[in-house]
């Protein structure tokens, strides 16, 4: 399958160089992005015979673009719950779907985490859309209480076990190394939640001190995402019975 990309105009500490959306084949684009006047034209003059349009989540960076597609196009938007209207997206995604792209089958793949509804598209050639459950630099921001660190590390191993070759996230760069990123992707949390019960086991029981003892050296307008990724960590600690809170205070069980 014929795989092109256009950025959007978008670029920002979370959105990297900004939103990818990427042209499948002749007739399908996926993520199509925010509602940019100037990226909506790139794409209907990149993809003249635009038919399907694919989103994987409903954040503001990747789904709003489809309608004004859709009004040039009339192509079919195919999305999952809560991404648009209802009145506006033509098939529902749950997950385990095989869609047919220029004659070509796309698997659908249930990837809650970053949000409860994300999906992710596999080609039978091992190309994954991964939309932000895998960033192509950097990690992905999980935000309670939609966004679940549990249901997160659940859907990494899910993609692992597909085997994919590349990925193609929606922010940064492809990969050609799948496996290794996804890896990397799993023992990064895994290390952050140990640096979590580590500082816990120290003393420090609230969010603010976890974060100026776990996180050196970041952008300060990244201070408040990363307290929130401590708070995900400790939600999923909490659900498993090793962390109690009271008010603001964590501790160990």
């Amino acid at each position: 399958m014929n795989i092109r990309s256009i950025t959007a105009p978008n670029p920002g500490p979370l959105t990297l160089e900004g939103t990818r959306s990427y042209l499948l084949g002749e007739t399908a684009v996926l993520d199509p992005g925010p509602d940019i006047a100037s990226h909506v034209d790139a794409i209907l003059e990149a993809q003249p015979q635009l038919e399907m349009i694919l989103v994987t989540h409903r954040h503001e960076d990747h789904a709003p673009a489809a309608i004004p597609l859709r009004a040039a196009t009339g192509a079919r938007i195919i999305a999952p719950p809560g991404v648009l209207s209802d009145e506006a997206v033509h098939q529902r995604l749950n997950g385990g779907e095989r869609l047919m792209v220029d004659g070509l089958p796309v698997e659908v793949i249930a990837t809650p985490g970053h949000t409860s509804e994300h999906v992710c598209f596999l080609t039978e050639d091992g190309d994954l859309f991964t939309g932000d459950t895998v960033l192509g630099s950097g990690t992905t921001a999980i935000f309670p209480p939609d966004g679940n660190m549990r249901a997160y590390l659940r859907s990494l191993e899910l993609l692992l076990s597909r085997k994919p070759k590349r990925i193609h996230p929606a922010h940064g760069p492809t990969r050609e190394d799948a496996a290794a990123v996804i890896e990397e992707y799993i023992a990064h949390r895994h290390l952050r939640e140990a640096q979590i019960v580590e500082a816990l086991d120290k003393g420090m029981s609230t969010v603010r001190a976890m974060r100026e003892a776990i996180y050196h050296d970041i952008d300060a307008r990244l201070h408040p995402a990363a307290e929130i990724q401590i708070e995900a960590h400790l939600i999923k600690l909490e659900e498993e019975r090793r962390v109690t809170r009271n008010g603001d205070a964590y501790r160990l069980v």
